[in-house]
């Protein structure tokens, strides 16, 4: 099993938004300069791709609460996942073609965490790049780190939820009240269509063995941000290695790029231990986040390409196993393998 990865939800008002008169302006002037401001970029693409677009299978469920929050949840997707594949098509060379199937899953009170394992239970992903599950959305547009998806690292599944459509509108309709319908309309769409592309391909960066960043406005950032609008070069290099390796289509290298050696390169590999409890050992010896993240600045000082391999206990929180990644790129370190004892 891969490492699981969540995302957080950031850049979105969680209360009616603060409005600013001034300066002459009207109201309604105010407004539209604050709906300005809110309506996220278009996502885009650094680099074209040269070659040919290759067609990918993914498989699409939708339980049980999903199905009931979003009628036609099939064409909803659709349209999230085409403006997805106006990226991936031209950064990637890929699109992806779904699948769907409904769900049999109720379950409210149960985290994405469960929602992920029981996805990887209920289908293996044979025959297709990527199994994705459609959950429930949550009761407040502003949510928490684990709230918006969640993905296996350079694994086959992941899970998102739906979009809270009814609590933004109300947000919308009392934060705007000088706007027109069809204003307000205009903008909510264009935020509903940023943030689900948006989290859609950050959940797919994890299965393609992109790592969190800490460049801000990056998809791959751990913060949803409505300002995000490209993947940022690292994030970009390890989803393209890994859809270069599993579509078997050889690397494509930018204008003034060093071929790879045809000899392989051994780096080394860091292995970290991480029981039931959450503490994690090298060699047997027990290290707090502070003590983990000086031996592994060692490690990325000797050798930039070491690779960290995680073997937590079956019950280890997965919070915990993420914070250790995390604590691994904080020094430098991207490369990273996980599996459950």
């Amino acid at each position: 099993m891969k490492c699981a990865v969540l995302v957080v939800l950031a850049g979105c008002f969680a209360a009616t938004p603060v409005m600013h008169f001034g300066s002459g302006k009207s109201a309604k002037e105010s407004q539209h300069d604050q709906a300005a401001k809110l309506t996220p970029p278009t996502l885009t693409t650094d680099h074209e791709w040269s070659g040919d677009v290759a067609t990918v299978k993914v498989r699409v469920y939708a339980d049980d609460q999903f199905r009931a929050q979003n009628v036609h949840w099939q064409e909803t997707f659709e349209g999230e996942l085409a403006y997805a594949n106006e990226v991936l098509g031209a950064e990637y060379g890929i699109k992806l073609v779904p699948e769907y199937r409904q769900w049999p899953r109720n379950a409210p009170g149960e985290t994405l965490d469960d929602a992920l394992h029981e996805l990887e239970q209920l289908d293996p992903g044979n025959g297709v790049m990527t199994v994705i599950g459609l959950t429930s959305s949550l009761s407040l547009v502003s949510a928490t780190f684990e709230q918006l998806g969640i993905a296996q690292i350079g694994g086959h599944h992941m899970v998102m939820r739906g979009y809270a459509d009814v609590f933004e509108r109300q947000m919308f309709d009392r934060a705007f009240k000088e706007l027109t319908a069809d204003e307000r309309e205009a903008m909510y769409f264009a935020r509903r269509k940023h943030k689900t592309a948006a989290v859609l391909l950050h959940e797919l960066g994890h299965t393609y063995g992109a790592l969190h960043t800490d460049v801000s406005d990056s998809i791959m950032s751990p913060m949803y941000s409505d300002r995000s609008s490209a993947f940022d070069g690292k994030s970009r290099d390890a989803i393209r290695a890994t859809l270069d390796q599993r579509l078997g289509r050889a690397a494509i290298f930018t204008a003034g790029a060093a071929p790879a050696s045809h000899a392989p390169v051994a780096h080394a590999t860091v292995v970290i231990v991480v029981d039931a409890k959450g503490t994690a050992m090298i060699g047997g010896k027990p290290l707090d986040n502070q003590a983990l993240g000086e031996l592994l600045k060692l490690s990325y000082d000797d050798d930039h390409d070491t690779e960290i391999d995680v073997h937590a206990a079956k019950h280890t929180p997965q919070a915990r196993i993420i914070e250790i990644l995390d604590v691994a790129r904080g020094v430098g370190l991207v490369k990273a393998s996980f599996q459950r004892d």
